[in-house]
């Protein structure tokens, strides 16, 4: 049986200590049970240091300093783990529960409205506020606390609204459009302003914010389809935040540019990109010229609040299934797919970059829907940019 020597167990209590390991008592309990595997479990001719390396990852899934968190919940949160499970029990029943309602609600089975409840009750008064407790102590930062946990009281009010709707109870549209309401123009804002500043969460603020206000807006306009002019207004919004994302990460890549070397078949893709989203933008351009019946020179000053109707698809439908110029959906596929090609050169890992063209359809939108997918597709193609970019400072 070995016997650790003096500085070999001052060797172990300063690697526990530059691991992470704070608490005295942890420090020392851990110490103990090395000391104990090494001395029952170590021969006299091993090398010490070799074999303290051996025995150290059976502690620890990827750092030592996990059992200090570990041990933090549960001194501070002793009921962190019931919670973690009581989630995802929870959570997972609450989506059976409600697609079974579903189905027996489609087949006009009896149950269903006691489905409805259990899950959407579930969800809302089991789950939800237990992943806001959750979130309040895996955040860092106050006010993201405070946003996410704005963000569930709004999802736990639509839904309850939902079950009101569905079980029509009085209440329900009040609940519905209330959060709605709230979650569009005051979570996104605030989720959005609150994050957009902080350099490495800034492209996945943008992302998110364009798909809340995707889902926002879709779902808003749900509730005002009987006032086209409401539904505008909604679409005008949304086409704004995807060009003020634009705007933004077109910045961040002029930016990134001005410090990275790209090689010669990343710089071709990052020109082709450049190009790409030149060649929208004159898409865009002659499509608001085209709609509004005025020259191309003034396109770039026509304010697409101009469009207050939005039911003018003739025009946008026409204007992309005539195939003789060069600005027709037939020519937009055909750059995209070969801007897909070349990426397909450059990129080993393509998860995600490509530009998917085989579901694109601008037949019988209005002009607003058409440029905001248009100015997603500008987004998609500078994203490829501010990747190619950043890989390239990895490289320097």
């Amino acid at each position: 049986m070995y016997q650790l020597k003096e500085e070999e167990i001052d060797f172990i209590l300063d690697d526990i200590r530059q691991n992470g390991i704070v608490l005295e008592d942890l420090q020392n309990n851990l110490l103990d049970h090395i000391c104990c595997i090494i001395e029952n479990e170590m021969e006299d001719e091993e090398n010490f240091y070799e074999f303290y390396g051996k025995i150290m990852p059976r502690f620890f899934a990827s750092r030592l300093a996990e059992i200090e968190e570990e041990t933090h919940y549960l001194l501070t949160f002793k009921n962190y783990y019931a919670m973690k499970n009581t989630i995802r029990y929870s959570g997972f029943l609450s989506a059976i529960a409600l697609m079974a309602a579903a189905i027996f609600k489609t087949m006009h089975w009896p149950g269903a409205g006691f489905l409805f409840l259990l899950g959407g009750f579930g969800f809302s008064f089991i789950f939800l506020p237990l992943l806001i407790i959750l979130k309040f102590k895996d955040e860092e930062k106050t006010i993201d606390k405070w946003v996410f946990a704005f963000g569930f009281v709004l999802a736990m009010a639509a839904v309850v609204g939902s079950l009101f709707k569905i079980m029509h109870w009085p209440y329900a549209n009040i609940l519905m459009r209330g959060s709605v309401t709230v979650f569009l123009f005051g979570y996104i804002p605030l989720y959005y302003f609150t994050r957009i500043r902080r350099a490495e969460s800034r492209f996945n603020t943008n992302i998110n914010t364009i798909l809340l206000v995707a889902w926002g807006g879709m779902t808003y306009a749900l509730f005002n389809l009987h006032n086209s002019s409401k539904t505008s207004i909604m679409l005008l919004e949304s086409l704004e935040v995807m060009e003020a994302a634009n705007k933004q990460i077109s910045l961040d890549n002029s930016e990134l540019s001005k410090h990275a070397a790209l090689k010669i078949d990343s710089n071709a893709l990052y020109v082709s990109a450049e190009n790409l989203i030149k060649y929208i933008q004159d898409i865009k351009l002659n499509l608001i010229a085209e709609t509004a019946n005025k020259p191309l020179q003034e396109a770039s000053i026509i304010d697409a609040s101009e469009f207050s109707s939005g039911n003018d698809k003739l025009k946008p439908t026409t204007f992309f299934e005539d195939d003789k110029h060069a600005l027709s959906k037939a020519h937009l596929i055909s750059e995209l797919e070969a801007f897909n090609r070349q990426l397909d050169l450059v990129q080993t890992d393509k998860n995600g970059l490509s530009i998917p063209t085989e579901k694109l359809s601008f037949q019988s939108l209005s002009i607003i829907d058409i440029l905001e997918q248009l100015s997603f597709i500008q987004f998609q193609v500078a994203s490829v940019q501010n990747i190619v970019l950043r890989q390239a400072q990895q490289d320097m």
